[in-house]
Protein backbone atom coordinates (compact mmCIF):
# COMPACT_ATOMS: atom_id res chain seq x y z
CA UNK A 1 0.00 0.00 0.00
CA UNK A 2 1.19 3.54 -0.66
CA UNK A 3 1.64 6.19 2.01
CA UNK A 4 -1.50 7.95 0.85
CA UNK A 5 -3.31 4.59 0.96
CA UNK A 6 -2.17 4.03 4.55
CA UNK A 7 -3.25 7.55 5.51
CA UNK A 8 -6.64 6.96 3.87
CA UNK A 9 -6.96 3.60 5.61
CA UNK A 10 -6.30 5.20 8.98
CA UNK A 11 -8.83 7.99 8.37
CA UNK A 12 -11.42 5.35 7.55
CA UNK A 13 -10.63 3.12 10.56
CA UNK A 14 -9.41 5.39 13.37
CA UNK A 15 -12.89 5.66 14.90
CA UNK A 16 -13.51 1.91 14.71
CA UNK A 17 -14.69 0.34 17.93
CA UNK A 18 -12.64 -2.78 17.24
CA UNK A 19 -9.38 -1.83 15.55
CA UNK A 20 -7.61 -4.68 13.76
CA UNK A 21 -4.21 -4.66 15.51
CA UNK A 22 -2.52 -6.59 12.69
CA UNK A 23 -3.70 -4.17 10.00
CA UNK A 24 -2.86 -1.16 12.17
CA UNK A 25 0.57 -2.59 12.95
CA UNK A 26 1.27 -3.20 9.27
CA UNK A 27 0.23 0.35 8.36
CA UNK A 28 2.33 1.69 11.24
CA UNK A 29 5.41 -0.22 10.03
CA UNK A 30 5.02 1.11 6.48
CA UNK A 31 4.51 4.68 7.70
CA UNK A 32 7.56 4.46 9.97
CA UNK A 33 9.63 3.13 7.07
CA UNK A 34 8.43 6.01 4.87
CA UNK A 35 9.28 8.51 7.64
CA UNK A 36 12.75 7.02 8.06
CA UNK A 37 13.42 7.18 4.30
CA UNK A 38 12.02 10.71 4.13
CA UNK A 39 14.21 11.93 7.01
CA UNK A 40 17.31 10.30 5.50
CA UNK A 41 16.60 11.81 2.07
CA UNK A 42 15.98 15.24 3.59
CA UNK A 43 19.23 15.08 5.55
CA UNK A 44 21.09 14.24 2.32
CA UNK A 45 20.01 17.50 0.69
CA UNK A 46 23.07 19.76 0.32
CA UNK A 47 22.64 23.00 2.17
CA UNK A 48 19.80 24.73 3.93
CA UNK A 49 18.13 26.06 0.77
CA UNK A 50 17.52 22.60 -0.66
CA UNK A 51 16.32 21.30 2.72
CA UNK A 52 13.91 24.25 2.83
CA UNK A 53 12.73 23.41 -0.69
CA UNK A 54 12.36 19.75 0.36
CA UNK A 55 10.20 20.83 3.28
CA UNK A 56 8.10 22.97 0.97
CA UNK A 57 7.40 20.01 -1.27
CA UNK A 58 7.09 17.23 1.31
CA UNK A 59 6.37 19.05 4.58
CA UNK A 60 2.60 18.57 4.59
CA UNK A 61 2.85 14.87 3.87
CA UNK A 62 5.58 14.49 6.49
CA UNK A 63 3.34 16.18 9.05
CA UNK A 64 0.39 13.93 8.21
CA UNK A 65 2.56 10.83 8.44
CA UNK A 66 4.04 11.89 11.80
CA UNK A 67 0.59 12.64 13.20
CA UNK A 68 -0.81 9.34 11.95
CA UNK A 69 2.11 7.40 13.42
CA UNK A 70 1.39 8.93 16.83
CA UNK A 71 -2.35 8.22 16.53
CA UNK A 72 -1.83 4.57 15.53
CA UNK A 73 0.68 4.04 18.32
CA UNK A 74 -1.79 5.49 20.84
CA UNK A 75 -4.63 3.35 19.47
CA UNK A 76 -2.53 0.20 19.64
CA UNK A 77 -1.50 1.03 23.20
CA UNK A 78 -5.20 1.10 24.15
CA UNK A 79 -5.88 -2.35 22.69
Amino acid sequence: MSVSGDLDWWRAHREAVHLDPAAAGAALARLKAWKSDHDRDRAAQPGPFLRMAWDGVFGDEDGRVSETIAEIEAALART
